[in-house]
C-alpha cells in the first residue's frame, strides 16, 4: 500500500486562487486545474529567480559534487552580472542573438545561462553526449555565435565547426589551462572588469531565453522556442505544487542535465527560488552520486525512472543516507509501480513525499503532477493532476472532445507552453491549434478523480533513460549504411526502460552482421541512441500504400 502525504504547508510571497467548481466541464470536456496562480509578467526570469538574492547572499547556491567548490547566491550573481556585460562586449552580441552550452552539470552552466539570459542572449541547451556530426546540425540550425564547452569536448567542437557553413565559432572554455589555442577563458571573461563596458538593454518577459531540442510528435530534433515568460510560469506552478519545506538545509543533487527541460526548469527554476543548494554532477556515476548523497543529504530529489529504481535497489544507498530527503519527485519516463513502492518501503522511517509527473520539452517542464505521494489509481499509475491556470481535454480522431474515462490524444493549454518550433512555422501549426491547444500526441485519459493517466504513445518517439530519441533519425543514419537496403527502428522494453530496435534488410548478397549494424551507428550517434533493443535482420520492412512504415506490424 503507498503512503500518503496531502498535507500543504503555507506559501509565502505567492497568490493562489482555489475554485469552488467542477473541474470537468461536461459541455466542453475540458479539465481545468483547480488553481489559478498569479503570473508576474512585469519581471524577466532572470530577475524573478535572483530577486531578493541579497537576503540570501551567504548561502551556498552552487557546488560542484566532484570538486567540491562552491559559490554562494552573492558570488553567483556577481559573476551573473559580469558576465551578462562582458559576453556581448566582447563578441559584439546583440539581444536574440544565440549562444550554444554544450557542458555538463557544472556550476558554470548556471552562469554563463542566466548572464545570457539577463540581456535576451538565447542559449541553446545541445547534450555534451552528441557526436561532432550531430552537433553541426544544431549549431547550424540556431544560428549559434559562441559556444561555451570544457576541454574535453573542444576536439568534437571543432570537428563540428569544420563543418559548418562560413566556418567555426568562437569559443570560450570552461576549465581550461591557457593551453588551448583559439579560445577564450570562461573564469578570465567572467572576472573582467565592466567599468567601461557599454550593457546591453534587459530582456523583456517577452523575450525568448532557451532553445532546446525536441523530436515533438515526428522527425528529427527541433529547436523549441521557450520564453523567459514561459520559464517563469513554470517555476510558479511547480512551487504551487510542492510543499515548501521550511526545514534547513534545503539541498538538491542535480544528476538530470541541465540541457534537458527538466533539468533545466527544475534545478535552475523552482531549486535557485527556493533558495536551495544546488549540487551539481556531471554525470550518473554510482560512486559520485552516493558521496554525493551522504556529503551533502539533499532535501529534494529530482529523478527520472532509472535514478528511483537505482536508490531503491542499491545495497550502498542505505536509510541513513535519505535522512532528510523530504521530497522526491520523477518524471521523463514512465514508472511502474513496483519500483515506487521499493522506494517507498526503503524510505518509510522519513515517508517523503514522492511526486510521479508528467511534461514536455513543449511545455517548458512539468505541467501535470500527483498532489499526493503517488498510488494506484482506477486506471494503474497516473501521472497527476493538472498544474496551476492549466487546461486538458482528451480529442479522438476527428478531433471530438472524449468523456472521463476515455482514452484518446491528450490535448493542453498552458502558459508554459513554447512559443513554436524555430524557422519551423509549419510544424508548429501542426502541433499547436489556432486557439492555443498543444497537440502532446500522446495517448491518455481521465479518472472520476480528475487525475490524469499516459495510456500510451501515439508517436514513435523512445523515451530512454528521459532522453527522447528519434527513430526517423537513426533510421536516416543506418539507411546510408552500404550493404542495407531497409531500415525501421521502434520502441522496444528492455532491462532499464525502452531502448531502440532495428529491423534492417541486407542488400542482394551482402553479409552485413548484427555487429556490423552496432559498429556503424556507434561512430554516428550518441551512446544513449544505441540499439539497446537489438537488430533483427527481416525480408521486408511492412509498409503502407504511402509508403509510411507500418510500426504496429514490428515486433
Amino acid at each position: 500500500m503507498f503512503l500518503s502525504r496531502s498535507q500543504r504547508l503555507p506559501r509565502s510571497n505567492q497568490f493562489y486562487l482555489k475554485l469552488n467548481r467542477l473541474l470537468f466541464d461536461d459541455a466542453t470536456k475540458i479539465l481545468s486545474s483547480d488553481t489559478v496562480a498569479s503570473i508576474p509578467s512585469d519581471k524577466n526570469f532572470v530577475d524573478y529567480v535572483w530577486k531578493d538574492h541579497k537576503q540570501f547572499e551567504n548561502k551556498t547556491a552552487f557546488t560542484c559534487g566532484v570538486s567540491g567548490r562552491s559559490l554562494t547566491y552573492g558570488q553567483a550573481y556577481a559573476a551573473i552580472d559580469r558576465l551578462s556585460a562582458n559576453l556581448p562586449a566582447e563578441f559584439g552580441l546583440q539581444s536574440e542573438d544565440n549562444i550554444a552550452l554544450l557542458l555538463p552539470n557544472i556550476p558554470e552552466y548556471a552562469i554563463a545561462f542566466f548572464a545570457a539570459a539577463s540581456t535576451g542572449i538565447v542559449s541553446s541547451l545541445i547534450n555534451p553526449l552528441y557526436t561532432s556530426s550531430e552537433l553541426w546540425k544544431l549549431l547550424a540550425h540556431s544560428k549559434a555565435k559562441v559556444i561555451i564547452t570544457i576541454p574535453p569536448l573542444l576536439d568534437t567542437v571543432k570537428e563540428a565547426m569544420a563543418e559548418l557553413p562560413g566556418g567555426g565559432l568562437p569559443v570560450i572554455l570552461v576549465g581550461g589551462d591557457g593551453s588551448q589555442k583559439d579560445t577564450v577563458d570562461f573564469k578570465t571573461l567572467v572576472a573582467k572588469s565592466t567599468r567601461a563596458v557599454r550593457r546591453l538593454d534587459k530582456a523583456s518577459p517577452q523575450a525568448n531565453i532557451a532553445l532546446p531540442f525536441s523530436s515533438g510528435t515526428t522527425g528529427v530534433p527541433k529547436g523549441v522556442v521557450i520564453s523567459h515568460y514561459n520559464l517563469v510560469a513554470q517555476a510558479e506552478t511547480m512551487l504551487h505544487a510542492i510543499p515548501d519545506y521550511k526545514t534547513e538545509p534545503r539541498s538538491t543533487v542535480a544528476v538530470i542535465p541541465f540541457f534537458h527541460i527538466y533539468g533545466l526548469s527544475m534545478f535552475m527554476g523552482f531549486s535557485l527560488r527556493r533558495r536551495m543548494q544546488v549540487v551539481s554532477l556531471p554525470k550518473f556515476d554510482p560512486s559520485t552520486f552516493l558521496h554525493a548523497l551522504k556529503t551533502y543529504k539533499p532535501s529534494h530529489l529530482f529523478l527520472v525512472p532509472p535514478l528511483v529504481e537505482h536508490m531503491s535497489r542499491s545495497p550502498q544507498i542505505t536509510p541513513d543516507v535519505m535522512e532528510n530527503l523530504k521530497f522526491v519527485s520523477t518524471g521523463a519516463a514512465p514508472i511502474t509501480g513496483q519500483i515506487v513502492e521499493e522506494f517507498l518501503q526503503k524510505s518509510e522511517h522519513i515517508q517523503p513525499f514522492f511526486m510521479n509527473g508528467y511534461g514536455l520539452t513543449e511545455t517548458a517542464g512539468g505541467i501535470i503532477v500527483t498532489s499526493e505521494t503517488v498510488k494506484y489509481g482506477e486506471y494503474g499509475m497516473p501521472v497527476g493532476k493538472l498544474c496551476a491556470n492549466c487546461e486538458a481535454k482528451i480529442v479522438n480522431e476527428t478531433g471530438e472532445a472524449l468523456p472521463i474515462g476515455e482514452a484518446g490524444e491528450l490535448w493542453l493549454r498552458s502558459p508554459t507552453v513554447m512559443k513554436g518550433y524555430l524557422e519551423n512555422e509549419e510544424a508548429t501549426k501542426e502541433i499547436i491549434t489556432d486557439d492555443g491547444w498543444l497537440r502532446t500526441g500522446d495517448q491518455a485519459r481521465f479518472d472520476s478523480s480528475e487525475n490524469v493517466y499516459i495510456v500510451d504513445r501515439l508517436k514513435d518517439i523512445i523515451k530512454v533513460k528521459g532522453f527522447q530519441v528519434s527513430p526517423t533519425e537513426i533510421e536516416d543514419v543506418l539507411i546510408k549504411m552500404p550493404g542495407l537496403a531497409d531500415v525501421a527502428v521502434i520502441g522496444v522494453p528492455v532491462e532499464d526502460g525502452e531502448g531502440p530496435k532495428a529491423f534492417v534488410v541486407r542488400t542482394a548478397g551482402s553479409k552485413i552482421t548484427v555487429e556490423d549494424v552496432h559498429a556503424f551507428l556507434a561512430t554516428k550517434v550518441a551512446k544513449f541512441k544505441k540499439l539497446s533493443g537489438g537488430v533483427q535482420f527481416v525480408d521486408l520492412i511492412p509498409r503502407s500504400a504511402a509508403g509510411k512504415i507500418l510500426k504496429k506490424d514490428l515486433e
